[in-house]
């Protein structure tokens, strides 16, 4: 709980993000990203976002990109 919240945080100060539009799964120290950004640059801050996250062992990216 505490790793997922840490991720949502994150995610809604990344200036490039929507954060409303991707969703947190957090298996114990693995997370899964899900949703829809616009572009690479964004699914990719997603997932440094998800990474910095402390006890983070593992970052499942399914986030999708729509144009």
């Amino acid at each position: 709980v505490e790793i997922k919240r840490k991720i949502e945080e994150a995610l809604r100060r990344a200036a490039e993000l929507d954060a409303s539009r991707i969703t947190v799964e957090a298996n114990g120290s693995e997370v899964i990203l899900r949703g829809t950004v616009r572009s690479w640059a964004e699914r990719e801050e997603a997932e440094q976002a998800a990474w910095r996250a402390p006890g983070v062992t593992k970052v499942d990216n399914r986030i999708r990109i729509e144009v």
